[in-house]
């Protein structure tokens, strides 16, 4: 046997004996070639071995690899014939400790920061009293029920909301939600509120899209962000004018409570009632004491005929304040008036139930036997299949 054999022997009994394998260590000594490739040892406290990394494969290392490092990595064991070198190629490289997903979010996280996406500066601020408010969501999803639970329970019915179903986990559903807000922010909305209830890493994954990130950056709506649970934190909330912690958090942060806006209204109609007695109480005391003061008949008269302009005004300017007041109860009462059609129309309506097939409304007499049919209600949706 040649040497070139017997190294060749020992290099397909080492790939057929190990395969892929997993190996824990520092980086040391390493040298990233110009022709793309990384050449390095792998260590510990007690053994070394040698390592490549070729250029197709550390392309997708989402970090920047240095001496030092402690690492994990997956490669085959393998030996160089003609040097009878003993190393392991490697083809996956993760910090040690760290997951995939968890890695692309931090490189993310860092990259969009350090162009000033998180920026505070660039923040839009959310109206004080929104009239119409763009949803995205799925709308067959729970959180998008809690969200209109919410809404009619603020009081507050001077707001249209308007919903764009869209894909809300997956692979298609970043392009799905960047689609959406391309659509809502032509469309002059007070603000774009992008929901979603809880759900493991997985679920959440697609709102930390760098796409979909610039897209909610470079908006020209105020978006609210409100995706997952307090906890759940994703690239979304931190370019977003404004995280909420949940969907139905959203609402209560962007809708004003519509009991402080009635005291703050009597508190203010108050004090404007204050300042209006407090300056004709100050008005006639000043005649009065210009009355005691001047003697003349004449000048009597023009007191009070002063006196007797200030009451009308008086009177006029009270008089205005209340039509203001009861236009805007007027108001009030008509948007309460729409709210309880509304939620009756809702209990109405609760056990019906609209067919869909291949997601278009169908009517019953066309369906036929073997038809599969989406049966949607305003609290469910269900498939089945038409026996007869």
């Amino acid at each position: 046997m040649t040497v070139s054999q017997l190294n060749e022997a020992a290099k397909n009994l080492l790939e057929i004996q190990f395969g892929d394998i997993e190996v824990s260590g520092e980086i040391s000594r390493l040298v990233k070639h110009s022709s793309g490739h990384w050449y390095f040892a792998l260590k510990d406290e007690k053994s070394v071995i040698q390592a490549a990394m070729f250029k197709g494969d550390n392309a997708k290392v989402k970090f920047n690899a240095k001496d030092g490092d402690k690492v994990s990595v997956i490669g085959k064991i393998t030996i160089f014939p003609p040097t009878g070198s003993y190393q392991i190629v490697i083809k996956k490289m993760l910090p040690q400790g760290m997951g995939e997903m968890e890695l692309a979010f931090k490189a993310l996280k860092e990259k969009l920061q350090k162009e000033g996406l998180f920026d505070q500066t660039h923040k839009k601020p959310l109206p004080n009293f929104p009239k119409q408010v763009a949803i995205i969501t799925s709308t067959t999803s729970a959180a998008y029920q809690d969200m209109i639970n919410r809404i009619k329970q603020s009081g507050y019915f001077l707001c249209k909301f308007s919903v764009f179903n869209s894909l809300m986990q997956g692979e298609n559903a970043p392009q799905s939600i960047l689609s959406a807000i391309k659509k809502a922010d032509n469309m002059g909305f007070c603000a774009i509120i992008i929901a979603r209830g809880g759900g493991s890493k997985e679920d959440l994954w697609c709102f930390n899209d760098e796409s979909l990130a610039r897209a909610i950056y470079h908006a020209k709506t105020p978006i609210i962000s409100a995706i997952g649970h307090e906890i759940d934190y994703s690239i979304s909330d931190f370019v977003a004018d404004h995280r909420s912690i949940t969907p139905t958090a959203s609402i209560d942060d962007l809708l004003p409570n519509a009991d402080e806006i009635r005291q703050k209204f009597d508190l203010n109609l108050i004090n404007l009632q204050n300042f209006i007695n407090n300056k004709i109480n100050l008005a006639q005391i000043c005649l009065k004491n210009s009355s005691l003061n001047l003697k003349s008949r004449a000048v009597t008269q023009q007191l009070n005929l002063a006196d007797e302009k200030l009451q009308k005004f008086a009177l006029s300017y009270k008089s205005t304040i209340n039509q203001i007041f009861a236009k805007f109860n007027a108001i009030l009462d008509k948007n309460q008036a729409i709210l309880h059609k509304q939620d009756q129309f809702f209990k109405i309506t609760k056990d019906l139930v609209n067919l869909q097939k291949d997601g278009k409304k169908i009517t019953l007499e066309e369906l036929k036997d073997g038809d599969l049919v989406n049966l949607i209600s305003q609290n469910s949706n269900k498939f089945a299949k038409i026996l007869s």
